[in-house]
């Protein structure tokens, strides 16, 4: 078990190839919105709001899996205790406005 949480571990750090980058605030990609009428940029955009909405959905479905996890079983799960940290990364991540 111990070696197979390792290498979950591994795939996540793996995962992140991306340079270092200030992270788009909501209101910067407002003020995108008008300046591009191009449909691709616009796509874009509406992508990257896509995405957070779903972290945050995701964010709420962790917790509600972690608390039926701890009433039916009890203790942690080391597969969500692992999303949590994926969840926690990205939430401090971004910045207030996103």
């Amino acid at each position: 078990m111990a070696e197979y949480c390792i290498h979950i571990q591994h795939r996540c750090v793996m995962a992140h190839h991306l340079p270092p980058f200030e992270p788009v605030t909501l209101l910067e990609l407002r003020g995108l919105w008008p300046q591009f009428e191009n449909k691709d940029i616009r796509r874009l955009i509406l992508e990257v709001q896509r995405y957070r909405l779903v972290i945050a959905d995701i964010d709420r479905l962790y917790l509600t899996i972690h608390q039926a996890w701890r009433d039916q079983v009890g203790g942690d799960l080391v597969a969500l205790h692992l999303l949590k940290q994926v969840m926690y990364s990205e939430r401090y991540r971004l910045p207030s406005d996103a």
